[in-house]
């Protein structure tokens, strides 16, 4: 067996280059003395938009049965959107309270969130009416 000196093994160099660290550091500075002006205009766009509560409510019933009333009057599920509409029409900062059953499915919550998308209500909240538990 051949036997190599220590003159003959590479060296290990334990250095921390420090240049690539520092244009690191100063890229990541420019980038945030460029982007917080423009993040702090856009967020001015947002806190313009009224953010409080509706000045009137009204409610939107599902029944188990999936049928719906609105306001105290039976609407069918191709009826709603263009109620909906015209109340937002007559009062666009209304807002609608959907009363839903506890077993309601997904998928049908979707459809009439989507139909109060649709109808363009700014307001919306939804209220899981929970079985009562007997004692």
């Amino acid at each position: 067996m051949k036997r190599y000196s220590s003159h003959q093994l590479p060296l290990i160099n334990a250095e921390i280059q420090i240049t690539p660290l520092l244009d690191l550091m100063l890229l990541l500075l420019l980038t945030v003395v460029v982007l917080v002006p423009a993040l702090r205009s856009e967020s001015k766009v947002f806190q313009e938009t009224p953010a409080g509560q509706p000045k009137k409510t009204i409610e939107l019933v599902v029944s188990p049965d999936l049928k719906l009333t609105l306001a105290g009057e039976s609407i069918t599920d191709r009826e709603l959107i263009a109620a909906l509409k015209m109340r937002m029409a007559v009062a666009p900062e209304t807002g609608v309270v959907v009363r839903i059953p506890a077993n309601l499915q997904a998928s049908a919550l979707l459809e009439i969130m989507d139909a109060l998308r649709a109808a363009a209500v700014k307001h919306t909240a939804v209220l899981n009416d929970r079985p009562q538990k007997s004692p």
